[in-house]
């Protein structure tokens, strides 16, 4: 009888150990995203007068993480308050494009590889448009066109 106990607590303390490594978000498994390297490219026409302030953000906290907005409206709403009082909990990298510029790279922080979540927004993209998620990219290009910004892989 003491030995099914025994074996029995072993499997339920076995069971709880990989829920907690593989199922919790902010776990270690979940704390490195894949970004390296973000480069911005303007596709504007040289003539435009436009500059296009260009938002990457590196976020360290899970619960901040999954607090953030979802649109560029609702970042642009918030992001100077986050700036302020949660600046040990994110890194935000802003970067002005002007139009034709053939491209920029990003300052990366020193501790982006321990970020959660990275993401991007555009000032001049429509007020619903969902932020770029850039946690599963390594090498991120950002291209902006007269509709906003396109993110992808860079090859």
């Amino acid at each position: 009888m003491v030995n099914e106990r025994s074996r029995d607590q072993n499997i339920v303390t076995s069971t709880l150990l990989a829920l907690v490594i593989f199922l919790l978000p902010g776990t270690a498994a979940w704390a490195e995203n894949q970004v390296s390297s973000v480069e911005v490219l303007s596709m504007l026409d040289f003539n435009a007068i436009l500059i296009t302030e260009v938002d990457v953000v590196f976020v360290y906290d899970q619960q901040l993480a999954a607090e953030l907005a979802d649109t560029k409206g609702g970042w642009y709403s918030q992001k100077y308050d986050l700036n302020e009082d949660q600046a040990a909990a994110l890194d935000l990298v802003t970067i002005s494009v002007p139009q034709g510029f053939n491209s920029a790279s990003v300052n990366i922080p020193e501790r982006s590889a321990a970020a959660i979540k990275v993401f991007s927004s555009a000032y001049h993209e429509s007020q619903s448009t969902p932020i770029h998620d850039l946690t599963e990219l390594n090498n991120v290009l950002i291209q902006i066109d007269e509709f906003g910004i396109v993110v992808s892989e860079k090859r």
